[in-house]
């Protein structure tokens, strides 16, 4: 019976465990005046959508200036 108490608390282990830490995801600066500010760190940030068309001011869509005035 011995025997297979070892291998049965071998596999209840990682259960009794639980989950380990994960790494921190931010950045923490000191700062001269003693204090210190942290900087999250996101690995991967959520794509922004392209603005659209009427929002966007390229210099090929202003309305040129006209020098005859």
């Amino acid at each position: 019976m011995t025997g297979s108490v070892l291998p049965g608390i071998l596999v209840l282990l990682p259960m009794a465990v639980g989950p380990l830490p994960q790494p921190a995801r931010t950045i923490t600066a000191d700062l001269c005046n003693g204090g210190s500010v942290e900087i999250p760190v996101d690995r991967n940030p959520a794509r922004e959508e392209p603005c659209a068309v009427k929002a966007c001011h390229a210099g090929s869509c202003r309305k040129r200036f006209d020098l005859a005035q």
